[in-house]
């Protein structure tokens, strides 16, 4: 059973947990055969309370005692797996179609949505192809490193594709709003591939960016062993079609061909030129509103200071989440201890996103400040389904000019922006690169620039100091979310418009993050495992 909001305070350490929970239950705390912590989350919102909350797990000899804390409401029965639906399915063994794919299914793209999807195939025996346009992490992370010291900007290989996809370069969290068993089923699979064991019961976890790495390593090791084969520095430029419309196969940058029983897409939310000829091959795609805005960025002991008070420093670094329900201005991915840095997929763009390593030590937090755009911001009012692709285009080249063409990243200090003047004296920042003072209103639409200068205000009200002269404002952020969603049957989770083609994750307008991609890859995989037998 489990005993659920027990109190820690900050200095206690876990020994008391015993003696604190025979308390609650009124029994001796020799009745408890042994206990885990199942749950553990900082509760800071009264900085004169901060505490540690804590679920325990607790196994108890005499059912008695068990049966009448159970009775009492002092604890509840551990939470059931799911019995019925795709979620038990995936969990339990997926009852496999009849009807065989003419070739192993092949999967665009290695982020979390590819992936995890790969994985259930594998276990299924599918033996799919992961084909992902960009290297395997090695060499994608000296690419990175080399950019971030001045290097050229490689299309192919960047923060943006290759092994991982975007989540490679990030903070690594892994939170979600979903309440399915499957969120456990990802934490194990992420600890049997080295990530942080207590991911499984911190409330907010993160693996960390320089983490995260070694994992990939570790999973494509284990989808091997399962039967999956991985293809880097492989860009899919085509499907190839049957003349009923349906998927059987992909054509690649080179001009090789390779034969697909079907098609799981996972190409992440920024690849655009994907976008556009899956557009022309006759795959239906919508306008879906995104995320657009600035990127701000403080020094980590005014995060402390605001979130815990006398206790900063003692506590692990603050986070935050903002919200101006009025304006609908929201902090967006906040990385405390973490740095900035170019989110760039293309050649002569800008904009700009947040990653943490595991220690989160730093010393400077940054977060998302940004605003959801709908169509009517949108040119042509979102009838074109990538006339959000082309919004975050204009302001991105933007930037870029603003930045004389070298991915100098344009800054501005929270005062300066709210006042409308350009910074002047040194910026400083973690961005790896150069800043470069500028009007920031010229990277987001100005309905967009206005509703962010009137929620900080109200933000600075509500954490002292985030409007001071030492917030740093840089922009754009567009590349939060996916501008474009590829609609998909809600049963068969196959797109509207093209047989046997799977649209996955971020991407595709149905994730938003780590572990909602990888959830939504291991449903979608499901789905067509409970359509199709493996190839013959």
């Amino acid at each position: 059973m489990v005993v659920e909001n027990v109190r820690l305070g900050v200095d206690e350490p876990e020994d008391v947990l015993r003696a604190r929970v025979a308390q609650r239950l009124g029994v001796d705390a020799g009745a408890i055969d042994g206990l885990d912590v199942v749950h553990r989350a900082l509760d800071a919102r009264r900085k004169r309370d901060i505490h540690w909350t804590l679920h325990v797990a607790l196994r108890l000899g005499d059912a008695g005692v068990r049966d009448r804390a159970l009775a009492r409401g002092l604890a509840r029965r551990p939470t059931p797996r799911v019995k019925e639906g795709l979620d038990a399915a995936i969990l339990d063994g997926v009852r496999r179609g009849a009807a065989p794919l003419s070739a192993p299914p092949v999967i665009i793209g290695s982020g979390p949505g590819g992936l995890f999807a790969a994985w259930l195939l594998a276990r299924e025996g599918y033996r799919p192809v992961v084909v992902e346009r960009g290297p395997a992490v090695d060499r994608r992370v000296r690419a990175v490193n080399a950019f971030d010291h001045g290097g050229p900007h490689d299309p192919e290989c960047n923060i943006l594709f290759g092994e991982g996809g975007a989540g490679t370069f990030s903070d690594g969290k892994l939170t979600t709003r979903g309440r399915t068993p499957l969120v456990g089923l990802v934490h194990d699979l992420l600890i049997a591939a080295k990530a942080p064991p207590e991911i499984k019961v911190t409330a907010k976890p993160h693996v960390g960016t320089d983490r995260l790495r070694a994992v990939l390593v570790y999973l494509r090791r284990e989808l091997e062993r399962l039967g999956t084969t991985f293809r880097f520095d492989a860009r899919v430029d085509d499907l190839l079609l049957d003349p009923d419309g349906g998927v059987r196969g992909v054509r690649l940058h080179d001009g090789a061909e390779l034969a697909a029983g079907a098609v799981l897409l996972a190409i992440g939310h920024s690849a655009r030129d994907t976008y556009g000829w899956l557009r022309e091959r006759g795959v239906a795609m919508e306008f879906k509103p995104f995320q657009l805005g600035l990127r701000i960025e403080h020094p980590q002991d005014l995060i402390d200071r605001a979130q815990y008070g006398g206790l900063a420093g003692r506590l692990p670094v603050a986070e935050y989440v903002l919200n101006d329900k009025r304006e609908g201005v929201f902090s967006f991915c906040m990385c405390p201890g973490g740095t900035l840095m170019a989110s760039v997929s293309e050649a002569g763009y800008l904009c700009t996103n947040g990653m943490s390593r595991r220690k989160r030590d730093s010393g400077r937090a940054n977060s998302g400040i940004v605003f959801t755009v709908g169509p009517e911001l949108v040119p042509g009012g979102g009838r074109d389904p990538l006339g959000g692709v082309e919004l975050q285009r204009q302001y991105e080249r933007r930037a870029f000019e603003l930045g004389g063409g070298t991915y100098a990243l344009p800054a501005q200090r929270v005062p300066d922006f709210l006042r409308g003047r350009r910074s002047t004296g040194a910026l400083e920042s973690t961005y790896p690169r150069e800043l470069v003072s500028a009007d920031l209103r010229e990277v987001v639409p100005p309905e967009v620039g206005a509703a962010i200068r009137r929620s900080l205000a109200l933000f600075d009200r509500q954490m002292p100091g985030y409007g001071s002269d030492v917030g740093l404002l840089v922009g754009p952020e567009a590349r939060g979310s996916s501008p474009v969603r590829i609609p998909r049957d809600d049963a068969t989770r196959v797109s509207v418009s093209t047989p046997r083609l799977y649209p996955v994750g971020e991407g595709a307008g149905y994730a938003g993050g780590i572990m909602s991609a990888a959830i939504d890859g291991l449903r979608s995989a499901a789905a067509l495992v409970g359509a199709f037998a493996p190839a013959g």
